[in-house]
């Protein structure tokens, strides 16, 4: 019985572990949550403010670029013979001032006849726009809107990526009703997507797509075309005539800095969870030493006479089904004569002996306990008939009269006194029933004759 409650105190300590292992990673990983969750936000509001500006630059360099050309097509629109003869002079002017201009071109009837650079884009000269439909369609669009167009990214007869802008020229200017041709300036693409730090962009997925009127449908040239289903940020990016879109997906999951909080706080949230536990675990461990030491006896390592009566008072509550039970009391005879011919040591021995052989001697559901010196009390756990007790008894007799002690030399064979009642549920207390044992015990005492020596 007594192993019994510590089994049941090891479990209900194995229960409240489990508990406040759940507990504890609920706990961390919520304020781990909570502390990510606002690093992140405070990052998305960084990242957004980078998106902003990001569609800013790329809003001013075409702008800015594609203003510088107009002085170009506003010459040829003014003088295209002049324009045309002085062709080089004037082109290598916007090209000094321009940033990204790669190339410009003079297409009379939708014809390029003059490039500069010539180096590297003779390619071009002699392309008519009218054997390529795609691109014929943003030069017709710049004719019916007299106005600038941008167009691209698209791949250039000379090589690489660039866009375009188109500037379509009239010869009667202001009028504008005789068709002149073109002029077309092209911007590196890739060059200005690196300049405006597009390409290694940090916390989000970006892409870019044309939904103007230069195309049916809209276009994804940049990006993932799934980051436009449901963009964590959705900008315009304003053009000369026209917009683009610009979407964004945060991708902060493996940014350090978020990686770092997530570390940091389930490091100190495990390592104090860790520190509470093993608190929890050594009070655990000095509650089991105390209440063992407690309801346990030193010597014999038995329960004691605390827990016994503990467990009395405990089994014999008013219930409507009690569960019956014998009380043995029993008592060593000659003990105080082996403590005095052979010592106390002799004396603990030949207790620890006899403990020994009781537990041997009853079930595991049975207590044994030392009362208080040589006497042992041992409650025998639905037995409520004489029959039975006398088995239990003559059982104990058999194991100690089996059993001799030896010590030194001398030979001690244990003799016991033992007496017994029984609960069945009457109208009595933990004191009664023990005094029943007890007087019970005292009348077979009384009928044992002591040996000469031992």
């Amino acid at each position: 019985m007594f192993s019994n409650t510590i089994r049941k105190n090891n479990l209900l300590f194995s229960l409240l572990s489990v508990v406040f292992i759940v507990l504890a990673v609920s706990i961390i990983n919520g304020l781990s949550g909570y502390f990510v969750n606002n690093e992140t936000a405070k990052v998305e509001r960084v990242v957004t403010k980078n998106l902003a500006l990001v569609r800013s630059k790329f809003e001013a360099t075409l702008f800015m670029d594609t203003y510088l050309a107009d002085s170009l097509a506003t010459v040829v629109t003014i003088d295209p013979k002049f324009a045309t003869d002085n062709w080089q002079t004037i082109a290598a002017k916007l090209l000094q001032k321009a940033r990204f201009v790669r190339n410009v071109g003079l297409a009379p009837n939708n014809v390029i006849s003059k490039v500069y650079p010539i180096e590297g884009n003779e390619g071009a000269i002699g392309f008519d726009f009218r054997t390529q439909p795609n691109q014929l369609r943003t030069v017709l669009l710049a004719k019916q809107t007299q106005q600038v167009i941008i167009d691209g990214p698209l791949t250039l007869v000379q090589g690489g990526t660039g866009l375009i802008a188109r500037y379509p020229i009239f010869s009667d200017y202001p009028i504008n009703q005789t068709y002149w041709g073109t002029v077309s300036v092209v911007m590196d693409y890739e060059k200005l997507l690196e300049d405006i730090g597009i390409k290694d962009f940090s916390g989000a997925q970006i892409a870019l797509r044309q939904p103007s009127a230069s195309n049916s449908t809209e276009r994804v040239f940049y990006g993932d075309n799934t980051i436009f289903e449901g963009p964590d940020v959705l900008y315009s990016v304003m053009l000369p005539n026209g917009s683009w879109e610009m979407a964004a997906k945060f991708n902060l999951s493996d940014m350090e800095h978020i990686q770092d909080t997530r570390l940091i706080v389930n490091f100190f949230g495990y390592s104090v969870a860790f520190l509470l536990y093993t608190i929890m675990f050594l009070h655990y461990r000095n509650y089991r030493r105390v209440h063992k030491a407690s309801l346990h006896d030193e010597l014999t390592r038995l329960p004691n006479r605390r827990f016994m009566l503990s467990l009395l008072n405990k089994q014999m509550k008013p219930s409507d089904t009690p569960q019956p039970f014998a009380l043995l009391n029993i008592d060593l005879n000659d003990f105080k004569r082996v403590n005095d011919e052979l010592g106390h040591e002799a004396g603990d021995e030949l207790l620890k002996h006899v403990a020994k052989e009781l537990q041997g001697c009853v079930r595991n559901s049975d207590t044994v306990a030392r009362f208080g010196g040589d006497e042992f009390i041992v409650q025998l756990q639905n037995v409520a008939t004489v029959e039975n007790v006398e088995v239990v008894i003559h059982k104990i007799r058999q194991a100690l009269e089996g059993h001799v002690l030896h010590w030194g030399e001398e030979q001690i064979q244990p003799s016991l006194s033992i007496g017994y009642t029984f609960y069945h549920g009457q109208s009595t207390n933990v004191k009664q029933l023990l005094s029943e044992a007890d007087q019970a015990m005292y009348q077979q005492k009384s009928l044992y004759k002591p040996k000469a020596a031992v």
